[in-house]
């Protein structure tokens, strides 16, 4: 580049973890007063989160006194309670990890404590 010119250099931060960065970014020159020029960098890897959201069934003749949300991990079929919650249909599961797969499908109890049959199964993969 000549004296007086710009450039714009994009730099993309994609942590595979949680937790704070560091780094830095060398540039070379050919001036020779001022070969290199380091750049600091620094980053923090936010965790990764899944937002489930759900209807209670419209069908039901016995009164939703909760829910139960079940999670197996990996495409197998070992589904475990991750959140037994009232009557509120959402849940956010922030135990999950990057580059992995997770499904899960919820249930009701009425006031007898009877859990209904699984809903549909859904799947999702964290970035």
């Amino acid at each position: 580049m000549n004296p007086g010119q710009s450039l714009t250099l994009n730099v993309q931060f994609d942590p595979a973890a949680t937790g704070s960065y560091t780094g830095q970014l060398t540039l070379g020159s050919n001036s020779p007063t001022d070969s290199t020029l380091t750049v600091s960098l620094s980053g923090a890897g936010d965790a990764h989160e899944v937002n489930l959201t759900w209807s209670a069934p419209s069908d039901s003749s016995d009164s939703i006194t909760g829910y139960k949300v079940y999670r197996a991990s990996g495409g197998t079929s070992s589904f475990a309670v991750v959140d037994s919650t009232d009557t509120q249909t959402a849940y956010t599961d922030s135990g999950v990890q990057s580059g992995q797969s997770y499904s899960y499908y919820v249930t009701t109890l009425d006031s007898s404590g009877v859990e209904s049959d699984p809903s549909n199964t859904t799947t999702v993969t964290v970035p």
